[in-house]
Parts: C-alpha cells; structure tokens; sequence
C-alpha cells in the first residue's frame, strides 16, 4: 500500500512540475524581452546622439574651424556611453547562432591538399616497415 501512494504522489509532483516550469520560463522570457527592447532603444538613441555629434563635429572642421576639448570630449562621452549602451542590449538579448560555422585550419570543408596526405602516409608505411624490422631482428636474435 505504502509503494502505490509513493508512486502516485510522485506522478502528481511530476505532473506539476511539468506544468509549473514551462510557466515559469515564460514568465522570465516576457521580462527578459521587454528588458531586451529597452536597452535596444535605449542603445540606438545613444548612437543616433554619437552620430548627431560627429556630424557636427566634421562640419565644424569643414567650415574651417578648430573644435576643442569640450567638443571632443563630449564626442568620446556619447561614444563611450553608444558603446557601452551596445553592450548591455547584446548582453540582455538572447541571439543564436547564424551563418556558416569556420572550422579554422585543417578542415576537410575546404578540400585535402594531396602533398600533405602523401607525406603523412608516407611517414605511418615507413614506421609499419621500421617496426616490422625491428621486430624480425629481435625474433631472429632471439630475443622475442
């Protein structure tokens, strides 16, 4: 009698929890997105400033003047701030992964380079036939 309630109440926990994590997730993805789109907002508001500011700046050169350190402190404040805007909205927003994946050197993606095959088995024929060798030479001293 003791094993039937055991088992039943752990379907019961199970059933639960099945319900009760989905529910969860969603609950935490609804907050996460819009966090998402607050800091994508906020960090496009930020380089639009940064943007604003650099034209002015170039234009100011243009019409043949001098900007100073305000000015060029106050440009690398907005990039700094562009920058670090950026970076909390790809911090906050999940991405996956997109386009092709680079393997690096030594990938056979791109195609085998017969020199190197020919060298390599070259060099396990001739550690089969040095083994073989020295095998017969040790059989043949007696060794073996």
């Amino acid at each position: 009698m003791r094993t039937i309630s055991t088992i039943a109440g752990t379907a019961v926990v199970a059933v639960g929890l099945m319900f009760a994590a989905p529910a969860a997730n969603a609950a935490t993805t609804g907050h996460h997105h819009d966090d998402c789109h607050r800091a994508v907002v906020k960090a496009e508001k930020a380089e639009d400033a940064f943007e604003a500011a650099w034209r002015d700046f170039k234009k100011q050169i243009k019409d043949g003047g001098h900007p100073g350190k305000a000015e060029r402190a106050n440009l690398e404040d907005l990039k700094e701030a562009a920058d670090a805007a950026a970076s909390r909205a790809a911090r906050l927003c999940p991405v996956s992964p997109s386009g092709t994946m680079t393997t690096g050197v030594g990938s056979t993606s791109t195609g085998a380079n017969t020199a190197d095959l020919a060298a390599g088995s070259a060099l396990v024929a001739l550690a089969g036939v040095g083994g073989t060798v020295l095998f017969k030479r040790r059989r043949a001293s007696g060794r073996a």
